[in-house]
């Protein structure tokens, strides 16, 4: 039997390798993109908690952090010991001063670069590569920042507390770990910096076994974050593009297995002889069942090899590369290792996919009756193997999409479950009825052709289509499901696009806005707080408002995002505002209190006076007085400035002086339109990602295709060859390969323009306002739709030349010959 099972594997790998590499390549596309998703999106994760605890050891388990990280007054020693006197022998106190530092590139990039103080002798990070006996180094730079900064021609100039510093390439040692960040002596960094305090003090195992630890200690100044804590913040902090990634690329790996699945339709049929043949020299049917799936399981082992090595490939290009508002480019990409369970996950759901593409196929080959096979009976109705009635089965598919949109509005805060299972039923139904209705199409089809067109390859072309329904269907299905993922996703970031445009127009009514360019790509403020007074004595301005963004501002353990704004005249300036998307996570909502940790005032107990329409982030933003920030929290710089012009004022007098103090503080200042362009590239810049799973859906439902005319051509070669012994032309050729394309691809197309118009507002309104509570402004990709009757026959004439190449090399006389 194990010998029947390889002869039968490996001569069809043999005989059959460009099905067997079709196979492999479908399974290896939806694998690559699922594995280089997954890794992609917890490298973001990782560099988000390698920034908030300092690129420490594997041993941290967590960490007491200082309110006030540079107040020159506190010297925390005090707190230190006592500390000491109370933790057990394996914990290691680890004092630590964590600030950022800037770095300009050659190409006038500037860097944020979190920069570390710690003591170099003690530090449990470096002390395996601090020898005593040497000179010690200044400066410790990750090997990936030392190559990035190009120190080998010149001294690296950075900025820290606003002192500017040159290192010279003697002074640095490498740190072989991934990210972009800077360790030195902590002592000198409090020099620089002119302060005696801590920013946190990181508590760090000596012991190999894990440790329980419970916070000894709770004063005012000092609160105190487990490593656990600080993880599930980064992830939540994540939360809305690593649902998205893992949506899209799930919904990719189906495209890929319903492309599988086309495949093994094909593979079934060039190999059903041959199961009956083992049928009738005493094979039994549980053996042909378990044959057809040991084969698919064996390609989807290659498939999921194949798919994971690429994905890894993919991944350290930083093709589908993860951001948002708190994630750094530049550190995702330094990050070259991950962990193995991604690649497990990649070869579990490559051998699961392909099992279950394979079993309908594997059921037909247990029910496969030899003697009709030597008979040479090839034609066999795909719908006996589903024993149920017509009109059943359509009770199924409506009852599935039905069923499918109810869950998917459903109102579960911070669960996306239900709209899951929703999106899953939805795309069932439509599967089912993609079957079902190919019969009915092609029916009205051939009584419309009868009055209208006559071209025989038309109608060989779509009967041709009707005789293998379930194949074909698995055909429209993959293109369905590729068109309904592009317009579901431009619909949501349509929909984005235009709830930013209105929240721009709504939140920002000044003129001009001052912001410091270099800064930007950082996320760091970079106006001066100390031009506010210059702009308002200028006379120049009827308003000038101040504006401050910190998007890691944390309440009750978890990441939000803070607006400081100046009030208008009928808001309270010592209450905040809330976006509705915070109360609606939160729970937090008008009328309720937060606790907010401030810098000059310890922990303040704060209202809520209302919550606003204020589509920012989708972890909830809340908005502060600029009085009330300033009474709380000692900042030097700002975001920007807004400023409005004052009536009456000559305008190029007006502009002239704009233009001076952008130079003099070396700003850039931009209009209402500029503004809005600024927000909307950003935000593509984090949606990026999503535009390029859309091209690898597109190619992947195209290569489908192919494959399907392909097989068509396989399948059909001696009706094929015998038709054109007869006198068929090569134009003929062409025209009946054409429709059947043009079929399938409309068919596809039309379905997928359906089922996104019931998937796009599941996921607008449904799993991404339970997940992150946004109220977007709805759009569909209409102009999209209006395109489609010119690109679908441009579509169809590329498709179609490949298989027609293929076709016109057919030897007649090879093809006829006949055993």
């Amino acid at each position: 039997m194990i010998h029947k099972f390889i002869y039968f594997i490996f001569g069809h790998f043999k005989n059959d390798i460009s099905k067997s590499l079709l196979s492999i390549l479908s399974i290896s596309l939806g694998i690559a993109l699922f594995v280089s998703t997954q890794i992609n999106a917890w490298k973001a994760e990782k560099s988000i908690i390698d920034q908030t605890i300092g690129f420490t050891s594997e041993n941290f388990l967590g960490r007491y952090v200082f309110r006030d990280i540079l107040d020159t007054t506190n010297n925390n020693s005090n707190f230190i010991k006592t500390l000491y006197s109370q933790l057990p022998n394996d914990i290691i106190i680890e004092p630590e001063l964590n600030l950022k530092s800037f770095l300009k590139l050659d190409n006038n990039e500037t860097l944020s670069i979190p920069t570390i103080g710690r003591d170099l002798i003690t530090s449990n990070q470096l002390k395996k590569d601090f020898d005593p006996n040497k000179k010690t180094k200044k400066y410790f730079f990750s090997k990936s920042l030392l190559l990035k900064s190009n120190a080998e021609s010149k001294p690296i100039i950075i900025t820290i507390c606003s002192t500017e510093i040159s290192i010279q390439i003697d002074q640095i040692e490498a740190i072989d770990q991934d990210g972009l960040f800077i360790v030195l002596d902590i002592e000198r960094l409090q020099n620089i910096c002119k302060t005696k305090s801590y920013s946190n003090i990181n508590l760090i195992s000596n012991s190999k076994e894990n440790i329980s630890f419970q916070p000894l200690l709770n004063q005012s100044n000092w609160i105190y974050e487990s490593k656990k804590e600080i993880t599930e913040r980064a992830g939540i902090a994540l939360g809305s593009l690593k649902i998205n990634l893992t949506i899209i690329s799930l919904v990719s790996v189906l495209i890929s297995f319903f492309m599988v699945s086309n495949i093994y339709s094909g593979l079934f049929v060039s190999q059903k002889k041959e199961f009956g043949i083992l049928l009738s020299i005493g094979g039994t049917r549980i053996s042909n069942f378990f044959l057809f799936l040991t084969q698919t399981t064996v390609l989807a082992l290659i498939g999921g090899l194949i798919g994971t090595s690429i994905g890894v490939l993919i991944s350290k290009l930083n093709f589908f590369q993860t951001l948002n508002t708190l994630t750094d480019a530049n550190q995702i990409e330094t990050y070259l290792n991950f962990p193995v369970k991604f690649i497990l996950y990649g070869f579990l759901i490559s051998i699961i996919g392909s099992l279950f593409s394979a079993i309908f196929n594997a059921v037909k080959a247990y029910h496969i009756l030899p003697i009709e096979l030597l008979r040479e009976k090839d034609e066999i109705d795909n719908r006996k193997f589903i024993h149920l009635p017509t009109y059943l089965l359509y009770l199924i598919a409506l009852a599935c999409i039905s069923i499918g949109v109810f869950l998917g509005f459903l109102k579960y805060e911070k669960q996306i479950i239900p709209g899951l299972v929703g999106v899953g039923l939805v795309i069932i139904g439509f599967v089912l009825l993609n079957f079902l209705t190919i019969p009915i199409f092609i029916s009205l089809l051939s009584k419309l052709s009868k009055r209208f067109f006559t071209n025989p390859s038309f109608i060989l072309g779509i009967k041709e289509i009707e005789s293998d329904s379930w194949k074909n269907s698995l055909t429209i299905s993959t293109i369905m499901l590729s068109t309904s993922l592009v317009f579901t996703l431009t619909s949501l970031t349509d929909s984005y696009e235009l709830s930013l445009e209105h929240w721009v127009d709504k939140e920002n009514r000044s003129d001009f806005s001052l912001i410091n360019e270099k800064k930007l790509s950082s996320g760091e403020p970079g106006v001066p707080i100390n031009l506010l007074s210059e702009l308002e004595n200028s006379g120049y301005f009827s308003d000038v408002e101040p504006f401050f963004i910190n998007s890691k501002f944390i309440v009750n353990g978890n990441y939000f995002t803070l607006h400081v704004l100046k009030f208008r005249e009928n808001q309270n300036g010592n209450e905040l505002l809330v976006s509705k998307n915070f109360c609606f996570l939160e729970k937090l909502c008008a009328g309720d209190f937060i606790d907010i940790i401030t810098k000059k005032k310890g922990v303040q107990r704060l209202k809520i006076q209302n919550e606003i329409e204020h589509f920012f982030s989708e972890r909830g933003t809340i908005v502060m007085d600029y009085q009330l920030f300033s009474s709380l929290y000692s900042e030097e710089f700002l975001n920007s400035i807004r400023i409005t012009l004052a009536d009456g004022m000559e305008f190029n007098e007006t502009m002239t002086f704009l233009k001076n103090i952008s130079e003099k503080y070396q700003l850039n200042y931009l209009d209402h339109k500029q503004l809005k362009d600024l927000y909307i590239s950003g935000m593509n810049q984090v949606f990026k990602v999503l535009d390029k799973l859309k091209i690898s859906a597109i190619v992947i439902s195209v290569l489908s295709l192919i494959t399907s005319i392909f097989y068509f051509i396989k399948e059909k070669s001696r009706i094929i060859a015998g038709l054109r012994a007869i006198g068929m032309s090569s134009y003929q050729m062409f025209a009946l390969l054409f429709y059947q394309v043009f079929y399938l691809l409309s068919h596809g197309i039309f379905s997928g323009i359906l089922n996104s118009l019931l998937l796009s507002p599941i996921v607008i309104f449904g799993i991404n306002k339970n997940a992150f509570g946004w109220e977007l402004d709805y759009t569909f990709p209409v102009h999209f739709v209006a395109k489609l009757p010119i690109l679908i026959p441009f579509f169809t004439i590329f498709i179609t030349l490949i298989p027609f190449y293929f076709l016109t090399r057919m030897r007649i006389s090879k093809e006829l010959n006949y055993e």
